[in-house]
């Protein structure tokens, strides 16, 4: 599985509540750690569409998947940003894989983890076989996940 993050609003100190990081209004940085370390810079906000082929490329790469790939995708909501914003994501990363013959075979949006008042997401995709979707599907209940 490999993991990529990317930063709309900064994150607030929860003892100082002081951002953790400066970024202008019309900014986005991608890399950024789950605690607001620094990514690879900032740079202008691009759209859903393009945040999410800049990232899968990247993602791809990284777990080795190509077309004919079956891919797991976890779409972690930073806290400040919506459900909605999520989905359109999840849709732009639906059509980028599609046209890269990869199938998206299992997917999740919503927060499992967040970062005070940040606004962003991560971004995980992980190579999938028949076992390992097996277990995905597994009936579990936690407190972030049920599956029935």
């Amino acid at each position: 599985m490999a993991t990529l993050a990317v930063a709309m609003k900064t994150a607030t100190h929860p003892a100082t509540g002081q951002a953790i990081f400066e970024l202008a209004e019309d900014e986005m940085e991608i890399g950024m750690g789950q605690h607001g370390e620094a990514g690879t810079g900032p740079c202008k906000l691009l759209s859903a569409d393009r945040t999410a082929a800049l990232m899968l490329g990247r993602l791809l790469e990284a777990v080795k998947a190509g077309q004919g790939d079956r891919l797991l995708l976890i779409l972690n909501g930073s806290g400040a940003t919506t459900l909605m914003e999520l989905y359109i994501v999840l849709r732009a990363c639906h059509r980028f894989l599609e046209a890269k013959g990869i199938t998206l075979a299992a997917a999740h949006c919503g927060e499992l983890l967040t970062v005070q008042e940040m606004a962003g997401f991560q971004m995980c995709v992980a190579k999938m076989d028949d076992e390992l979707l097996r277990y995905w599907h597994a009936p579990c209940q936690t407190p972030a996940l049920t599956v029935k």
